[in-house]
């Protein structure tokens, strides 16, 4: 009985997100409120505020269902005993891109972070998540550029730091002019080619990515 209203409670949890998701995508963060998201899901406010405290809270799971794979991705990659973290680091970006293209979820939440996370009125609290996303991000990019330094495989005079915000930057442009224009940019190709453009011009042996 304990184990069966266990896995009850992580269904509504679930439910909840679906519906937040949904609500987020539709209104935008600040102006999605927690009695919507119960509505669209079909519970009571209580059962909401039973798995989360407040609005930031519910932004910050539903956010969290695509991100930490994607994190994970990043950690495997910025690995202190890497051998190949250019390649490897391209390869993570390929596989996401083609992920976030294929998938309607990863790509609808990514569109509510990028393009419906308006500041909400009760605060910055999201604005809060949004940034420690991408200081998290760009600290995994910069360890990968740091390992390549290390074991030589970056041109002379390229600073892992510069490199990290100049692929950041990219990574962050292809994925908003997707976003805006999913009918024109193909992010699989396009991006990937971008990824590439940064990628080869720091190696210093540009066959290493293959």
């Amino acid at each position: 009985m304990a184990r069966k209203t266990k896995e009850d409670a992580q269904e509504t949890r679930e439910g909840i997100l679906d519906a937040a998701e949904d609500c987020l995508l539709e209104s935008g963060v600040a102006r999605t409120s927690l009695e919507a998201i119960a509505t669209r899901a079909g519970v009571t406010r209580g059962a909401v505020y039973w798995h989360f405290n407040n609005k930031a809270e519910v932004v910050d799971a539903v956010i969290n269902r695509v991100s930490v794979p994607f994190f994970h991705g990043l950690e495997r990659v910025s690995r202190a005993d890497g051998t190949t973290p250019l390649r490897d680091l391209r390869e993570m970006l390929r596989s996401s891109f083609s992920n976030l293209a294929n998938t309607p979820r990863v790509r609808s939440v990514i569109e509510v972070i990028e393009l419906r996370c308006e500041v909400p009125a009760e605060g910055d609290a999201v604005s809060k998540l949004r940034k420690a996303g991408m200081r998290k991000t760009h600290a995994r990019i910069l360890a990968a550029f740091e390992r390549a330094a290390t074991l030589g495989q970056l041109r002379p005079g390229m600073v892992p730091e510069r490199c990290a915000r100049s692929l950041h930057f990219v990574i962050h442009g292809a994925l908003r002019m997707y976003l805006l224009d999913p009918e024109h940019i193909n992010l699989k190709q396009d991006g990937l080619a971008a990824i590439d453009l940064v990628l080869r011009a720091v190696a210093s042996d540009p066959t290493q990515l293959d």
